[in-house]
């Protein structure tokens, strides 16, 4: 009896410790009390990742914390797409993906980005799928399906890969690459795409509350949201991007180029090139856009500069633009706390003050110059009278009569201090009230 006993209690301890060992290995929670979150509204590129990577260090520089993506996506890159996944299956923290709000769509590379996240859901009314690979020419913008099996079956593989990670169907993964496949929410999570379908983000987070997925489960307490802002550099690449902008550049830069040229204001077709140029660079990672701008910028200022100002300060003024959007593109974006040390940090601090330290020795050397061209004229005459500039005669003018002459483009009345023919180049000596005078240059 007594040997019986024993081996009862021999057996009921050794079942609660295998149900202790079974629970703490199946059984870890996460307590999310602070969210940021990141709308990736629009197309995919290398900029929405490195937003969402800085959103992403910032969420994770938080205790007990979770990134919500709200998505809102046509699709966009595929290597920019990728890099995002590879993003978030690395992260510390959950990665929650929300399509929303009602109306919104996660198409291509967007479903791709909702089959990574750690939890996914939907709003009703919402559409993803249609994956399969598209590519465009750069120059008319048409758009070619691709349907080479050697890319198909790689990208298909790779979103199969990532719904497995995750504990999805794989089988939609795949359908959606090769037959263009598409769910709404409802479709979505009767055949386990995502978790949840919740109307809101307070629904959302109601919903994610309590619950066990992938083995976590998931208590949400007292949740501060916050709404990621991305930097002025990154906004204002957003507003280059915008194709309203990009057609306003690229029509204003064609008119001034045709103005110009037409007219032989050769000043007024540069700045029209200077235009046309940021559409063409828009395509580049923002550090590059920016570092480009810079450049092209400070070169304008540098001609216009040691031209005289002959183009009446409007590469100037156009370079002093495009210097200053390039710095703003340049300038790094802090996403972890101010007490928070880290390596990139220093190293951005030091890109940043060179840059700085740059800018202001260029504008210095360009306040120099500038100070010297203003006094080597007199205060009434500088940048505006052509005195001792070099024209053309557009009359055939007589000794003491009234004609015009053309000088740096445009046309002036001028007196002639001797007979000049028509075409041969003028001297010009004075002003007389708006009337110049000139004689023929020998």
């Amino acid at each position: 009896m007594k040997l019986m006993r024993t081996i009862i209690i021999a057996l009921i301890i050794i079942l609660s410790l295998s149900l202790m060992t079974h629970a703490s290995v199946s059984g870890s929670n996460y307590v999310i009390h602070e969210i940021y979150v990141f709308s990736l509204n629009g197309e995919i590129t290398d900029t929405t990742y490195t937003e969402l990577e800085n959103a992403l260090q910032l969420a994770e520089s938080t205790p007990n914390s979770a990134l919500l993506i709200l998505l809102k996506t046509p699709g966009g890159e595929l290597e920019a797409a990728l890099n995002i996944v590879s993003a978030i299956e690395n992260s510390s923290i959950p990665v929650i993906g929300f399509v929303y709000p009602t109306g919104s769509y996660a198409w291509s590379a967007g479903t791709l980005v909702l089959l990574s996240t750690t939890i996914a859901a939907m709003t009703p009314s919402t559409v993803i799928g249609s994956c399969q690979p598209v590519e465009i020419n750069p120059i008319t913008g048409q758009e070619i399906f691709i349907n080479e099996s050697k890319i198909l079956n790689a990208i298909s593989q790779y979103f199969v890969e990532v719904a497995e990670f995750r504990g999805r169907n794989a089988t939609f993964a795949h359908d959606c690459v090769f037959y263009n496949t598409n769910l709404g929410p409802h479709e979505a999570l009767r055949y386990g795409v995502i978790n949840f379908i919740a109307n809101d983000i307070p629904s959302l987070l109601s919903e994610i509350n309590g619950s066990t997925i992938n083995g976590v489960t998931y208590y949400v307490v007292n949740p501060v949201i916050t709404y990621y802002q991305p930097g002025v550099g990154f906004q204002v690449y957003e507003a280059l991007a915008n194709s309203v902008i990009q057609n306003l550049l690229s029509g204003l830069g064609l008119l001034l180029a045709i103005i110009g040229f037409a007219t032989r204001h050769y000043y007024l077709a540069g700045v029209g090139i200077l235009l046309l140029l940021i559409p063409l660079l828009i395509g580049l990672p923002i550090n590059w856009l920016g570092l480009a701008l810079l450049i092209i910028g400070l070169a304008a200022i540098a001609i216009d500069v040691h031209a005289g100002f002959t183009t009446h300060a409007a590469l100037f003024i156009i370079g002093i633009i495009l210097a200053a959007l390039g710095i703003v593109l340049l300038q790094p974006t802090y996403t972890a706390p101010s007490w928070l040390i880290a390596a990139n940090q220093v190293e951005a601090r030091i890109v940043l003050y060179t840059l700085v330290a740059f800018a202001g020795g260029f504008g210095g050397f360009i306040a120099a110059k500038v100070i010297g061209i203003i006094r080597t004229r007199p205060l009434s005459e500088r940048l505006y009278w052509p005195i001792n500039d070099v024209g053309i005669a557009v009359d055939d003018i007589n000794k003491d009569d009234i004609g015009y002459v053309k000088v740096r483009g445009e046309y002036w009345k001028a007196r002639a201090l001797d007979n000049v023919k028509r075409g041969s180049k003028v001297f010009i000596v004075g002003v007389e009230g708006d009337v110049l005078v000139v004689k023929p240059l020998s």
